[in-house]
């Protein structure tokens, strides 16, 4: 929330981690733009977001369907990519078959209605409505959507078996029900510009797809999604290939054959590694993971294979070690929370009065904070944590500081327009941000805006809606805001406070009595809503790490986490916390 005479929010997740909520019974983004949110009767509010393997096969013609539970199970039918939509073919007729172009993006319906328009012995016109909850892009990248879609489609009885017999729009419509059901989330992994770090590239993938390691290592080297293109590098070179299929050990593992891999440096090896290993990894795909290109190990001390040992640099989920916990910030100053009470931080923020927000960085090593100036305008100052720190920007407003991967770059929107703080071995400089793309898919004050642990991601609140942004550099070195697009469109535009609980997991505060509290997968699922029994709203202000989530609300703050692995069912009070208006900060 954007800070102006009034306390702001707290800082960005530490990461690692993954809050999901028995997202066994959410699974997809697949609720109208004024849905509401979901939520399970026994939220697990601390486990990886992950989905069961596929179950339910695509249907196939039998003949006593009517024409309208043909139709149904025609578009049941069409999750099956394969062959062209051979499954699916079975349903229309030959010539209906020839003329359908099945190429490009799937329309996900919900909610789906079917109409007769006109009815005869041999032949129906049908009218089919549904909401249209999410787009599947080519390339297995699935895209929140809304509105209404409405076709026509005409069936004829082909002796005693109803066939449809078009016209069909291009491209698929899938039943979503069924595609909940066939479709698994794999994350593709691809490094950001500094070849430092893996940035998460969600993929759905139908039935076996999604554990199969030829599929999943042909995408990575076909390279991101269009809005990380931008953003993000991969270790594969231009024209790399799979020499044959990726194909299992005796002994456990699997064996990746590449070719045109030529003269990569160790350094793009070690990256492209990674991107298999983890890519792999997170695909229930074991290894060890031998890796050849062009007839030889990639690695020569890597020949008996890779494990993720190998690559830790570069896990996505690791989360830097920090013995600063949870901090508030009460009564203008910045408080560290103690088992028996609170203490003021070290330094200037722990003695002031004038203190809004705060923010502090994975490692615990930094703290940005904005504060009330001299001159009544606010300043966004930065230092060490306990330590004494420096103005780097002031302004009439400025949104609670975001550290983005590291603790060398601070984000923050000054008076409604985001710059970066940077610190390198030339010393420190702060840029503006280029953000005209923003306001293309929503009107507003940007009063939040967080990067993901990644740097790669920015969540923003705008006009109370939450807008997912990408972090582009170009060749001169302007940074800018790319590809946005709304986050999930049963979030509404009550939102007031976000945070990255990990680079694929946002949370999120909303002045909302129902579901104040809510997760988003960047994936494409919809919100989901978390405990809210023993909240008050308005819960101003949220914030999370790998193993628990903090809120405050009208009473002070509370957790929600877990207890010997078991998930909390009900929100715990911080007692030393419990002081009205107190603000949640975290590394």
């Amino acid at each position: 929330m954007s800070v102006a005479g009034r306390p702001e929010h707290p800082r960005r997740s530490v990461l690692g981690f993954v809050i999901a909520v028995a997202m066994a019974t959410v699974a997809m983004v697949v609720v109208s733009a004024c849905g509401s949110i979901p939520s399970d009767s026994s939220p697990q509010p601390i486990k990886s977001f992950q989905r069961e393997g596929a179950t339910n096969a695509a249907p196939v013609p039998q003949s006593d369907m009517d024409p309208e539970a043909l139709v149904r199970a025609f578009l049941k039918s069409t999750v099956d990519p394969d062959s062209g939509h051979d499954t699916a073919r079975a349903f229309l007729t030959p010539v209906a078959s020839q003329q359908w172009d099945d190429r490009g993006d799937a329309l996900i319906l919900d909610e789906i209605s079917i109409f007769v328009d006109q009815r005869n012995e041999d032949s129906v016109r049908m009218r089919l409505t549904g909401d249209n909850v999410g787009t599947l892009k080519s390339d297995g990248q699935l895209l929140p959507a809304s509105g209404r879609v409405e076709t026509s489609i005409s069936l004829t009885r082909q002796g005693d078996q109803w066939r449809i017999d078009g016209p069909l729009p291009n491209g698929t419509m899938i039943d979503r029900d069924q595609f909940d059901n066939t479709y698994r989330a794999v994350s593709l992994y691809f490094s950001d510009r500094t070849g430092r770090r893996l940035v998460p590239d969600p993929r759905w993938f139908y039935a076996g797809q999604a554990t199969d390691p030829t599929v999943l290592v042909n995408r990575l080297i076909a390279g991101p999604a269009a809005d990380l293109s931008a953003a993000v590098d991969s270790g594969f070179p231009s024209g790399a290939t799979l020499r044959g299929p990726v194909v299992g050990l005796a002994g456990g593992g699997v064996r990746v054959d590449l070719n045109g891999i030529g003269n990569a440096s160790s350094r793009d090896r070690a990256v492209l590694a990674a991107q298999i290993v983890w890519t792999l990894d997170g695909a229930d795909i074991s290894g060890p993971y031998v890796i050849d290109a062009d007839g030889a190990p990639l690695v020569g001390e890597r020949a008996s294979g890779w494990q993720p040992a190998d690559v830790r640099s570069f896990d996505p989920n690791a989360v830097p070690s920090t013995d600063v916990g949870l901090n508030i910030v009460t009564g203008g100053a910045l408080r560290a929370v103690t088992d028996t009470g609170t203490v003021p931080v070290r330094g200037p923020l722990g003695s002031s009065r004038d203190v809004r927000a705060a923010t502090i960085s994975d490692n615990g090593a930094r703290v940005a904070a904005v504060r009330t100036a001299s001159d009544r305008r606010l300043e966004c100052v930065i230092g060490d944590y306990g330590g004494d720190v420096g103005p780097i920007v002031s302004g009439v407003s400025i949104t609670r500081p975001s550290f983005g991967a590291d603790e060398n770059s601070v984000w923050v929107v000054v008076d409604g327009k985001p710059v970066q703080w940077q610190r390198d071995d030339d010393g420190t400089q702060t840029v503006p941000v280029e953000a005209s793309s923003i306001p293309t898919v929503a009107r507003g004050a940007i009063t939040e805006m967080q990067v993901a642990p990644d740097g790669v991601r920015a969540a923003l609140v705008v006009g109370g809606q939450i807008v997912f942004a990408v972090l582009s550099t170009n060749a001169e070195g302007q940074v800018s805001l790319t590809s946005p697009r709304i986050a999930a469109y049963n979030v509404g535009n009550r939102a007031v406070s976000l945070d990255w609980a990990s680079p694929t997991t946002l949370v999120i505060a909303r002045e909302a009595p129902e579901s104040p509290v809510v997760q988003l997968s960047i994936n494409g699922t919809p919100a989901v809503g978390l405990l809210s029994g023993n909240v008050s709203p308005p819960v101003r202000a949220v914030v999370a790490n790998s193993s628990t989530i903090y809120v405050g609300d009208q009473r002070g703050v509370l957790r929600l986490g877990s207890n010997n692995g078991q998930p909390d069912q009900y929100w715990t009070e911080v007692e030393p916390a419990m002081i009205a208006g107190a603000i949640p900060v975290l590394p």
